[in-house]
């Protein structure tokens, strides 16, 4: 706890009395040439010093403290302990700063009665007194908060997929058969956090919701997990089937779903069909197995549609909207333990167009139009936590597949960007993994 007294100069005193005192006593023993080299040292320890309380981000932090901690509403009144002492203020105490990838480590030892909320509820603030991209906060202990300072955005430049793991397949003698990777069904490698680490999106045993206004990069994500899966869709361990009612985005790649329809009434007709097989799975299951492990005769189906919103509310025909709806609920809220996930795209996240969000466990803001909308879609409170997905830039090469993930199992928002799937890697697809099932 740092407090507000006036200046107090004992301690710079007590130490030029120590230097000086060193200062002789080099003098006394080595003579002249001693004392011009113990001098050098402590000129250029000066410098140095004042350099990094000027210049370094460490120093800048450090000496703007008192006042960025008044702004903020953090400075608290000290007792007054004689009857003639002028009353005094404390701040919040910086205990250390530690360099990361990307940026730094603030760690800030809280006041007593203090809460984190009192220094994470300004962390815009902070970011533009510090002059850095963005500010984090965290407590990773009681009395403590941790102020990761971005300097600069990690994702604003897009980036291509990781490269396919090919799974061997019945018939083929592998060259080198210890190093011939499995095919994952349950999750996809996406892109990237913020820092640095992969994002890898669960799909078995959930179901995800994808918004975003058009261009914000829904058809990253989508086009990022059938990528994904296609090396289990070929090992026989995956379906995937595609509900494409705008005809523009999976189209293109058709030939990789095992079902694919743009026409409404095959579209309703799939989910029902969808709805139809889950439950002879479950009658199957019912008292032999809690787990749904995925088979050539039992894949996991994964149900990709492109735009929800025009089966749950833009469908003129009233029958097929009331037919989706309830073919969509029934998935979502049955299908995760015997193995079928819905991956839904919207633009319009109101309840009004999508009244059954919550039913997705996993959810992606991309970027939205309105600050409403993120917790509309991550739940309540995620902006406020840090998942400013209004905010993201409108420009496709610096926010396209930028987002924030609100995970079933983690309720902090973790900003993501998906990598981007070109046409030509998606007509590669095409030639390396025909599905075989789609018209």
């Amino acid at each position: 706890m740092h407090t507000s007294k006036g200046v107090d100069w004992r301690k710079p005193a007590y130490v030029a009395g120590a230097l000086f005192v060193l200062y002789l006593a080099v003098d006394l023993r080595f003579g002249p040439r001693g004392s011009f080299l113990v001098a050098a040292v402590f000129i250029g320890a000066a410098v140095a010093l004042t350099w990094w309380w000027f210049f370094s981000f460490a120093g800048r932090v450090r000496r703007g403290w008192p006042l960025l901690a008044k702004a903020i509403g953090v400075w608290q009144q000290d007792p007054i302990k004689r009857i003639n002492e002028e009353f005094s203020y404390a701040w919040p105490t910086i205990r250390r700063i530690k360099r990361l990838p990307g940026g730094f480590l603030v760690r800030v030892q809280l006041l007593p009665g203090q809460i984190p909320g009192d220094v994470s509820d300004h962390t815009e603030g902070i970011a533009h007194t510090w002059r850095v991209f963005r500010v984090d906060a965290t407590s990773p202990s009681r009395g403590v908060v941790d102020l990761r300072a971005w300097i600069s955005d990690p994702l604003d430049e897009p980036f291509g997929p990781v490269e396919l793991r090919m799974p061997s397949l019945p018939g083929i003698r592998d060259r080198e058969p210890s190093k011939t990777p499995t095919a994952r069904y349950d999750s996809v490698e996406l892109g990237r956090c913020d820092d640095g680490s992969p994002w890898v999106l669960r799909l078995h045993g959930t179901h995800v919701l994808v918004a975003g206004v058009t261009g914000a990069g829904k058809g990253s994500v989508l086009w990022g997990v059938t990528r994904g899966l296609l090396p289990a869709a070929r090992a026989g361990l995956v379906e995937l089937w595609a509900l494409d009612p705008k005809r523009m985005e999976l189209s293109f790649g058709r030939a990789l779903f095992q079902r694919y329809s743009s026409d409404p009434t095959e579209m309703v007709v799939m989910l029902e069909d969808a709805v139809r097989e889950m439950s002879a799975r479950a009658d199957r299951f019912a008292g032999v197995v809690r787990k749904h492990e995925p088979s050539p005769d039992c894949p996991f189906v994964v149900v990709i549609v492109d735009e929800l919103a025009f089966l749950t509310a833009y469908q003129p025909d009233r029958e097929l909207r009331k037919r989706a709806d309830a073919a969509i609920a029934t998935l979502t809220s049955q299908g995760r333990s015997v193995g079928f996930c819905v991956l839904g795209a919207l633009q319009d996240p109101r309840k009004e167009v999508m009244n059954l969000r919550n039913l997705f466990p996993d959810r992606i803001a991309l970027r939205l139009d309105e600050p409403t909308q993120v917790d509309m879609v991550l739940g309540t409170g995620a902006r406020d936590r840090g998942a400013t997905a209004d905010l993201i830039s409108p420009l496709p090469e610096v926010g396209a597949g930028v987002g924030y993930v609100k995970r079933e199992t983690q309720p902090e928002p973790v900003r993501v960007r998906a990598a981007y799937v070109s046409d030509a890697d998606i007509a590669a697809m095409v030639r390396d993994f025909p599905a075989g099932g789609a018209s």
